[in-house]
């Protein structure tokens, strides 16, 4: 009997630590951002930019169905980022314009998402006012503060300290307003 019931354990056991070894062996369920946080913070040049939309791109390809909504954020956010580099206005404003619009689109598909809100406002809060990018700053303020305020960013303090202080800012402004 007790032969029996080793058998029954290991036959509940073994699938269990099948199960969860892919969990294990990739760590935090989203581990592909600490690097696009890395890059987004050192976004100097219209290359490192563009390698952060790039690598975001790569991720998109790998990572976890529960993590794309915020990869992508991450590439449009460094799409956005392009924009501030670069002689021909045009084309300048059309990538700010349509990684705004995808930003967008993001939240729409994912409304309880506020870290997809804070992504947003990293671009629109950034941007000159005349833009017309300024119309979801409360909202993308709030829920920045919102996340800041759970261990979402935990493992990148600066991102984090970043981010915190953009929406923080925002508020100030829009509540003198």
């Amino acid at each position: 009997m007790g032969h029996t019931g080793c058998s029954q354990r290991m036959a509940v056991l073994i699938p269990a630590i099948l199960f969860s070894f892919p969990l294990l062996m990739r760590g935090q369920p989203c581990h592909e951002l600490l690097p696009l946080r890395a890059m987004f913070m050192d976004h100097g040049t219209f290359e490192q930019a563009e390698a952060s939309e790039l690598r975001a791109l790569d991720a998109l390809q790998t990572c976890p169905a529960d993590c794309r909504p915020v990869v992508e954020a991450h590439r449009w956010a460094s799409h956005a980022r392009t924009a501030d580099f670069g002689l021909n206005m045009m084309g300048r404003w059309q990538r700010f314009n349509l990684a705004v619009a995808k930003l967008d689109s993001l939240v729409s598909a994912h409304p309880d998402m506020d870290v997809l809100r804070a992504h947003r406002l990293s671009v629109t809060g950034k941007a000159p006012r005349f833009l017309g990018a300024d119309t979801h700053w409360m909202m993308d303020a709030e829920a920045t503060v919102a996340v800041a305020n759970t261990d979402f960013w935990a493992e990148s303090p600066q991102f984090s300290e970043w981010m915190s202080e953009l929406a923080l800012g925002i508020l100030e402004l829009t509540s003198r307003e």
